[in-house]
């Protein structure tokens, strides 16, 4: 199968995008559906939220107040729904014979990461000569055949409590699994408050929980 990854800068006119680069949130999600209405075109998708509990907050209040903003409804204070109006030249990413491998990350430098598969190369190809376009100013990183294992679920991750979410949410916020490291948990733990080995015990435990799924997600 072939399978591209797409790295498309932020803009204003972006609506999530610029608002996770304004309140430095994460965003991760999968499309569910898509229609056109009136001459409009929508999308229905889950989101998964990364970022200190204010951040987000202030994030979904910005998007809640843009008209662009159908619905939005959060199960938890990370993971919800949203149906949002799209600029019919997003369209190119919803095809049905569009698989996504992994979930659309929107960084919070605002930056679009697609990762897609399909058996159609020139699919692919047409999208990532477009994305190349003045009208993204995106960048086209791999395009190839590749054997794809697994699709990574959000719904699948297990559970964490409050403690364990911030504090791996905070180490991923702060580059710790950059490289080079960004980041040392002797200062993760100052800005959380806490301890270092009460720091590292949250990490570690989180980290003992996730990485058996998130080995597949790529943040860069």
């Amino acid at each position: 199968m072939w399978v591209a990854k797409l790295v498309i800068p932020t803009k204003d006119s972006m609506l999530v995008g610029s608002k996770a680069k304004s309140h430095k949130v994460t965003v991760m999600g999968y499309p569910t559906s898509h229609f056109w209405k009136k001459n409009k075109f929508y999308i229905l998708g889950s989101i998964y939220l990364v970022g200190e509990e204010k951040s987000k907050q202030n994030f979904l209040k910005s998007l809640k107040e843009d008209k662009r903003t159908i619905k939005i409804e959060m199960m938890n204070k990370s993971f919800g729904f949203w149906l949002m109006e799209q600029h019919p030249s997003n369209k190119m990413f919803y095809d049905p014979l569009i698989i996504y491998v992994k979930p659309i990350i929107i960084t919070n430098e605002g930056d679009y990461i697609f990762e897609l598969a399909s058996w159609d190369r020139n699919k692919l190809s047409n999208i990532a000569k477009k994305v190349e376009t003045s009208v993204y100013d995106g960048k086209l990183i791999y395009l190839d055949q590749r054997k794809i294992e697994n699709i990574t679920i959000i719904s699948a991750l297990p559970n964490l409590t409050e403690k364990q979410k911030r504090t791996l949410e905070l180490a991923i916020e702060q580059g710790y699994y950059g490289y080079p490291r960004k980041a040392e948990i002797k200062k993760l733990a100052k800005e959380m408050k806490v301890s270092y080995s009460t720091y590292q015990f949250h990490l570690r435990t989180a980290e003992k929980k996730l990485m058996p799924y998130l080995a597949n997600i790529s943040f860069t």
